[in-house]
């Protein structure tokens, strides 16, 4: 299926194998791209395409705005996912991407679209439980800086590079203000699977537990070593997304 030029931008690489019988949309944390998930895609098993999701105001979309309203993301993504529903699919969202797609996944449902077979949450608090840090957006430079040290989200080389800083701070300044809107705190029809890491400060695993109670179908939780970025250091997780993901393909 070919893809719109309007549509592109939301799928930079595409929609993988055109045989697929099933798609896993993949949606980034606060400040993260599509690139983040390439590597996942090259470990799908066969029969599933990965389709990393790019935001506005980053990678290949760098000239646009961010978005500063989660509804207005979600109702735009959602038109741009509806010509792709033709077959069963995942909603996969790490961290800010978790809030992102359980908004989508209601979204959908209300124009009438199939829904996801399986969600997936990877770091990120279940709707109505706060993380604590609402308002980390409007932090003072400074403080904003130190918190996107201490929990991984942006590395010191970004703060030691002026240029690099205010392109990337203003994303992750929108993109953490959309993690204190407020999302629907409804069940979803499917089954979710929750990713943890153990070490995690912002989202621990016994926080992710509260995301069985927005599963309709089946709930499981896996932690790894590692904290809020776990995925990036901790190889065991991989294996296990891709295990899961082949599970619920033969389901």
């Amino acid at each position: 299926m070919k893809i719109s030029d309007k549509e592109q931008a939301w799928f930079p690489f595409g929609l993988g194998d055109a045989s697929a019988q099933r798609r896993v949309f993949c949606l980034p944390f606060a400040g993260g791209g599509a690139s983040f998930y390439l590597p996942w895609r090259k470990a799908t098993p066969q029969g599933v395409a990965l389709v990393p999701v790019q935001y506005p105001g980053r990678e290949t979309r760098l000239n646009e705005p961010c978005h500063h309203e989660l509804d207005r993301l979600v109702d735009e993504l959602a038109l741009a996912l509806l010509p792709y529903l033709d077959r069963a699919y995942v909603l996969a969202g790490y961290s800010l991407g978790a809030k992102v797609g359980f908004s989508l996944a209601h979204r959908l449902a209300a124009l009438g679209a199939p829904g996801p077979d399986l969600f997936v949450a990877m770091a990120h608090n279940s709707p109505g439980n706060e993380s604590g840090h609402a308002g980390a957006a409007q932090l003072p430079d400074e403080e904003f800086r130190a918190f996107l040290l201490r929990y991984g989200a942006a590395s010191e080389q970004v703060f030691d590079d002026p240029e690099l800083a205010q392109m990337f701070l203003p994303v992750l300044r929108a993109d953490i203000g959309l993690v204190d809107c407020p999302v629907v705190q409804r069940p979803l029809a499917c089954p979710i699977i929750a990713y943890a890491g153990e070490q995690d400060e912002i989202v621990p695993p016994v926080k992710m537990q509260a995301w069985r109670q927005f599963a309709g179908d089946g709930f499981d939780l896996h932690s790894f070593e590692g904290g809020h970025f776990f995925s990036k250091t901790n190889k065991a997780f991989l294996s296990r997304f891709v295990q899961d993901i082949a599970l619920a393909q033969g389901s």
